[in-house]
């Protein structure tokens, strides 16, 4: 018989347990053979170096293999931060925090971990001449002091909201190794988690394998392989198959034959991603606010999530995504209205010059298929329109540099704290697509020395309520919905509202 979904409800309540926490046994499984576990992820993590991953499927790999000093667990409907690589903290002063390390902790390679180490990979992300978008996470850092081996102190530039949500998003790197290595510590990392990396594939596939001393308790597979697989139906046949027990970013349209392949399940959750419409602001049209707004209303976002995404999410009404600090309930959904879209081109002086737009393969749900349906709206309000859709791989670097002027792309907001959800796209000093507003860089700058949460939730409304006015740096399409299948063998597998695909405690049934 075919195997049913477990429900929205179901998979919320299963997000967000960091993988070195415990779980609750789920199933009779295979715990403490030798077995192994495949699983078909959409994109290439471009990286294995956790200080230059930016891309979801980069982040699960290297959570089994790197760890943090804190992570964010799920605890009766909140997020709270766990200790990991942290055993305690202490702020000690308004802009001043410290942090006991862990004792006992080794990487892979046998370097301990101490003060030392922790302040290596901080400084290295840092340091001006090393290129990461990780430097999102330490901007707010003034410096970083080895107090004694056990305590490291982290000096703020000034008071500061979510930094240690923010350290969540750091994984901790072996300093020798990676000074040893030079680039090829992009292939071969070292951390302290519970599985190394053995063999990387550019674009075909990424294995690691348990490490025996590891100092929390041990990955229950021998063996993980992340088999890179962009086109959802090579993911989906793959499962079907019986040679990955787990495919991600699976999309809606292939919910039913999921439900009708026995011994298969599909689950699905909300997150905390926000999908949108990028605008480069390189180009001189993205300047003519008119403009902008006639993209926003020439794009039916209703049926994108109703005839694309099988109505598993929601319209976005905002920047931010539901559930984070200050998200703005009360904004209407995005509206669709072509007659005025038409009608704004006209006014804003558009006479047909070509607007390039691109969207990845395989990283975001129907991500391909959503964004060519979006190029053909465009078309429809009279827009010249040149579309392509690339691999993750091929895709990160062209948008990165400004390849398009418009692009799609999804964005988390892992520290819950949006003004660092926001800092790429609509904060001038670090805006990739060079959007400038000095109303929103305000707000931004006011919010992240806020320690009020009241008056921290009234800025961040603010600064929804600016962009939503202005149709700023981006446009809000929906919130990503995300669709995991499963072999029905598989047990004690927890969906995350961060989207992390951890199986380090995952068991197969015998």
């Amino acid at each position: 018989m075919p195997t049913p979904s477990l429900s929205r409800r179901t998979a919320l309540t299963l997000a967000l347990s960091a993988p070195w926490v415990s779980r609750l046994a789920h199933g009779q499984g295979s715990a403490g053979a030798d077995f192994e576990l495949s699983i078909a992820a959409g994109a290439d993590p471009v990286s294995l170096d956790p200080r230059k991953t930016w891309v979801a499927q980069g982040y699960s790999m290297n959570a089994h293999v790197f760890e943090p000093l804190v992570f964010r667990k799920e605890q009766d409907g909140n997020v709270q931060l766990v200790p990991v690589l942290a055993e305690s903290w202490t702020q000690t002063g308004p802009t001043t925090l410290e942090i006991k390390i862990r004792q006992g902790v080794k990487f892979q390679n046998g370097e301990p971990l101490d003060a030392a180490a922790v302040a290596y990979t901080l400084t290295s992300i840092m340091d001006p001449a090393f290129v990461t978008n990780l430097k999102t996470w330490t901007s707010d850092i003034e410096s970083v002091a080895v107090k004694d081996p056990s305590t490291l102190v982290i000096t703020t530039k000034y008071r500061t909201r979510g930094l240690l949500n923010s350290l969540a998003q750091v994984p901790i790197v072996a300093p020798r190794a990676a000074q040893e290595q030079g680039a090829a510590f992009e292939r071969r990392p070292v951390g302290t988690g519970p599985y190394r990396y053995t063999n990387y594939v550019p674009s075909s596939l990424v294995v690691v394998e348990r490490y025996d001393g590891y100092w929390g308790s041990p990955g229950k597979a021998k063996k993980l392989t992340f088999r890179i697989m962009p086109e959802n139906s090579v993911r989906l046949a793959a499962l079907q198959a019986g040679e990955v027990q787990l495919a991600e970013n699976l999309p809606p349209d292939k919910m039913d034959a999921i439900r009708s392949t026995s011994g298969l399940a599909v689950v699905y959750t909300a997150t905390l991603r926000v999908d949108y419409l990028v605008l480069n602001f390189r180009n001189p049209i993205m300047a003519n606010r008119a403009f902008r707004e006639a993209l926003s209303l020439a794009i039916d976002r209703n049926s994108l999530v109703k005839n694309l995404l099988g109505g598993t999410t929601r319209v976005a009404n905002s920047i931010s995504p539901p559930g984070t600090t200050g998200y703005d309930a009360s904004l209407p959904d995005y509206e669709f209205n072509l007659a005025r879209a038409k009608e704004l081109l006209k006014e804003a002086g558009y006479t047909g010059q070509p607007i390039t737009m691109g969207a990845p393969v395989g990283r975001y749900s129907m991500d391909k298929q959503v964004n060519e349906a979006i190029a053909g709206m465009f078309r429809n309000a009279g827009l010249n329109i040149r579309f392509e859709a690339l691999a993750w791989a091929s895709y990160s670097p062209k948008y990165t540099a400004g390849g398009y002027d418009i692009a799609f792309v999804g964005q988390t907001d892992f520290t819950v704290n949006p003004h660092k959800h926001w800092a790429s796209l609509f904060y001038s000093p670090s805006a990739i697509n060079k959007y400038s507003n000095p109303e929103m860089d305000r707000i931004i700058e006011a919010v992240r020395e806020e320690l009020d949460d009241a008056k921290a939730v009234e800025l961040y409304k603010q600064g929804q309520a600016l962009e939503r006015r202005n149709w700023g740096g981006a446009l809000p399409l929906y919130y990503e919905p995300q669709l995991i299948a499963v072999s029905s063998k598989v047990r004690d597998f927890q969906p995350r509202l961060d989207e992390y695909i951890i199986v380090k405690d995952v068991t197969l049934a015998r």
